[in-house]
Protein backbone atom coordinates (compact mmCIF):
# COMPACT_ATOMS: atom_id res chain seq x y z
CA UNK A 1 0.00 0.00 0.00
CA UNK A 2 1.33 3.43 -0.85
CA UNK A 3 1.91 6.03 1.83
CA UNK A 4 -1.32 7.83 2.62
CA UNK A 5 -0.58 9.73 5.81
CA UNK A 6 2.99 10.89 5.11
CA UNK A 7 2.01 13.53 2.55
CA UNK A 8 -1.22 14.38 4.35
CA UNK A 9 0.26 14.97 7.83
CA UNK A 10 1.19 18.67 7.34
CA UNK A 11 -2.34 19.37 6.09
CA UNK A 12 -3.84 17.46 9.02
CA UNK A 13 -1.85 19.64 11.44
CA UNK A 14 -3.04 22.81 9.71
CA UNK A 15 -6.65 21.63 9.75
CA UNK A 16 -6.45 20.63 13.44
CA UNK A 17 -5.23 24.12 14.30
CA UNK A 18 -7.99 25.69 12.20
CA UNK A 19 -10.65 23.51 13.85
CA UNK A 20 -9.31 24.31 17.31
CA UNK A 21 -9.24 28.08 16.74
CA UNK A 22 -12.42 28.56 14.71
CA UNK A 23 -14.95 26.14 16.14
CA UNK A 24 -18.28 26.98 17.66
CA UNK A 25 -19.20 24.61 20.47
CA UNK A 26 -22.87 24.95 21.37
CA UNK A 27 -22.85 22.76 24.48
CA UNK A 28 -20.61 20.62 26.67
CA UNK A 29 -21.17 17.48 24.62
CA UNK A 30 -20.29 19.26 21.38
CA UNK A 31 -17.17 20.70 23.03
CA UNK A 32 -16.15 17.26 24.33
CA UNK A 33 -16.37 15.71 20.85
CA UNK A 34 -14.65 18.71 19.28
CA UNK A 35 -11.71 18.47 21.68
CA UNK A 36 -11.46 14.75 20.99
CA UNK A 37 -11.44 15.36 17.23
CA UNK A 38 -8.60 17.87 17.60
CA UNK A 39 -6.58 15.43 19.72
CA UNK A 40 -7.06 12.66 17.16
CA UNK A 41 -6.08 15.01 14.35
CA UNK A 42 -2.95 16.00 16.29
CA UNK A 43 -2.13 12.32 16.76
CA UNK A 44 -2.61 11.59 13.04
CA UNK A 45 -0.42 14.57 12.17
CA UNK A 46 2.50 13.39 14.32
CA UNK A 47 2.38 9.58 14.52
CA UNK A 48 4.56 7.39 12.31
CA UNK A 49 2.90 7.52 8.90
CA UNK A 50 3.76 3.93 7.98
CA UNK A 51 2.18 2.68 11.21
CA UNK A 52 -0.97 4.69 10.51
CA UNK A 53 -1.12 3.41 6.94
CA UNK A 54 -1.12 -0.15 8.23
CA UNK A 55 -3.53 0.40 11.13
CA UNK A 56 -6.03 2.33 9.01
CA UNK A 57 -5.70 0.43 5.74
CA UNK A 58 -9.37 -0.52 5.32
CA UNK A 59 -10.65 2.96 6.10
CA UNK A 60 -8.08 4.65 3.88
CA UNK A 61 -9.38 2.51 1.02
CA UNK A 62 -13.06 3.02 1.81
CA UNK A 63 -13.26 6.54 3.25
CA UNK A 64 -9.90 8.18 2.63
CA UNK A 65 -11.19 10.52 -0.09
CA UNK A 66 -13.90 11.93 2.21
CA UNK A 67 -11.34 12.53 4.95
CA UNK A 68 -8.96 14.24 2.52
CA UNK A 69 -11.76 16.47 1.25
CA UNK A 70 -12.37 17.74 4.78
CA UNK A 71 -8.68 18.19 5.53
CA UNK A 72 -8.13 20.18 2.33
CA UNK A 73 -11.19 22.37 2.88
CA UNK A 74 -11.93 25.32 5.11
CA UNK A 75 -15.05 23.61 6.43
CA UNK A 76 -15.30 23.23 10.18
CA UNK A 77 -19.07 22.91 10.22
CA UNK A 78 -21.23 20.07 11.47
CA UNK A 79 -20.96 18.12 8.22
CA UNK A 80 -17.14 18.24 8.26
CA UNK A 81 -17.10 17.18 11.89
CA UNK A 82 -19.49 14.32 11.09
CA UNK A 83 -17.06 13.05 8.44
CA UNK A 84 -14.23 13.21 10.99
CA UNK A 85 -16.24 11.44 13.69
CA UNK A 86 -17.27 8.73 11.24
CA UNK A 87 -13.77 8.22 9.86
CA UNK A 88 -12.26 8.09 13.35
CA UNK A 89 -14.90 5.70 14.71
CA UNK A 90 -14.28 3.43 11.76
CA UNK A 91 -10.51 3.54 12.37
CA UNK A 92 -11.07 2.67 16.04
CA UNK A 93 -13.21 -0.30 15.02
CA UNK A 94 -10.60 -1.38 12.48
CA UNK A 95 -7.94 -1.32 15.21
CA UNK A 96 -10.16 -3.37 17.49
CA UNK A 97 -10.92 -5.94 14.78
CA UNK A 98 -7.39 -6.28 13.43
CA UNK A 99 -5.36 -5.95 16.66
CA UNK A 100 -7.95 -6.81 19.37
CA UNK A 101 -7.12 -3.50 21.07
CA UNK A 102 -7.55 0.19 20.38
CA UNK A 103 -4.06 1.31 21.34
CA UNK A 104 -4.51 5.09 21.11
CA UNK A 105 -6.35 6.65 24.05
CA UNK A 106 -8.19 9.22 21.91
CA UNK A 107 -9.51 6.64 19.45
CA UNK A 108 -10.41 4.48 22.44
CA UNK A 109 -12.29 7.35 24.11
CA UNK A 110 -14.18 8.14 20.92
CA UNK A 111 -15.10 4.49 20.46
CA UNK A 112 -16.32 4.27 24.05
CA UNK A 113 -18.41 7.44 23.70
CA UNK A 114 -19.88 6.44 20.36
CA UNK A 115 -20.90 3.00 21.62
CA UNK A 116 -22.34 4.21 24.93
CA UNK A 117 -26.09 4.65 25.26
CA UNK A 118 -26.06 8.27 26.45
CA UNK A 119 -25.75 10.13 23.15
CA UNK A 120 -28.08 10.69 20.20
CA UNK A 121 -26.61 11.32 16.75
CA UNK A 122 -28.00 12.65 13.49
CA UNK A 123 -29.19 9.88 11.17
CA UNK A 124 -26.16 10.14 8.86
CA UNK A 125 -23.81 9.51 11.79
CA UNK A 126 -26.02 6.77 13.23
CA UNK A 127 -26.11 4.86 9.96
CA UNK A 128 -22.31 5.01 9.66
CA UNK A 129 -21.97 4.04 13.32
CA UNK A 130 -24.18 1.00 12.74
CA UNK A 131 -22.18 0.07 9.64
CA UNK A 132 -18.88 0.40 11.51
CA UNK A 133 -20.04 -1.73 14.40
CA UNK A 134 -22.08 -4.34 12.52
CA UNK A 135 -20.75 -4.73 8.97
CA UNK A 136 -17.17 -3.49 8.97
CA UNK A 137 -15.64 -6.35 11.02
CA UNK A 138 -16.66 -8.87 8.35
CA UNK A 139 -15.35 -6.62 5.56
CA UNK A 140 -12.01 -6.15 7.32
CA UNK A 141 -11.67 -9.89 7.93
CA UNK A 142 -12.36 -10.53 4.23
CA UNK A 143 -9.72 -7.93 3.26
CA UNK A 144 -7.19 -9.63 5.53
CA UNK A 145 -7.93 -13.04 4.01
CA UNK A 146 -7.50 -11.66 0.47
CA UNK A 147 -4.00 -10.35 1.16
Amino acid sequence: MSSYFKELQPNIAIYADKLCKNNVAIDKTNLMFLELLVKILDYLATEDADKLDEQCEYNILTMGKEFEAVIHSDAINEKAQAVLITFFLRIAKEMEVRYKIIENEYFNNLYYLMTSKGYKYPSYISSQKNFALDKMPENIARMERMK
